[in-house]
């Protein structure tokens, strides 16, 4: 696929931002003493979100302002489908505004911290498989975060 220049630089700038929401996640998650589990979804539900949406500025979808990731994944052409579901990734949608505010929702814990990742990551890879060279440069990016966060899990 042959993408303009001006396009790559969007692109890196969506990876950019997501590698940022990861690598806060990344450390967060690395405390040991009171991690703020809804503060690590809220993150990882962002890495998803900017990633959808750099693969719909690659297909020339315009990724409309939602925190809907279901939604979203719901506009991806059948040829730029992700390896998990719309539904999976739904369960990521109430980190992305209940998380911030005070109320009545369940505060995540640390299995809910771990899937959160998990689906980071697998959304990660998918979308930066699809990406042309020159969008996902080294600059920017998280180093050392394909394993760092569920290497260093507290299993219990």
């Amino acid at each position: 696929m042959n993408v303009p220049p001006e396009v790559v630089e969007v692109l890196a700038h969506w990876v950019q931002k997501a590698e940022h929401d990861l690598e806060a996640a990344n450390r967060i998650f690395a405390l040991e003493d009171g991690c703020p589990f809804d503060t690590v979804c809220f993150h990882c539900q962002q890495v998803a979100e900017k990633y959808i949406k750099c693969l719909l500025t690659l297909r020339e979808i315009a990724a409309p302002r939602t925190h809907d990731l279901r939604a979203l994944a719901l506009l991806l052409p059948e040829d730029a489908v992700l390896p998990i579901t719309a539904e999976e990734l739904a369960e990521l949608n109430p980190y992305a505004v209940q998380a911030r505010y005070a109320g009545d929702w369940p505060e995540p814990m640390l299995s809910d911290a771990r899937r959160a990742l998990s689906l980071a990551f697998t959304v990660r890879q998918a979308v930066r498989d699809l990406l042309p060279g020159g969008a996902t440069g080294t600059e920017g990016d998280s180093e050392g975060t394909d394993e760092a966060p569920l290497q260093n899990a507290d299993p219990t």
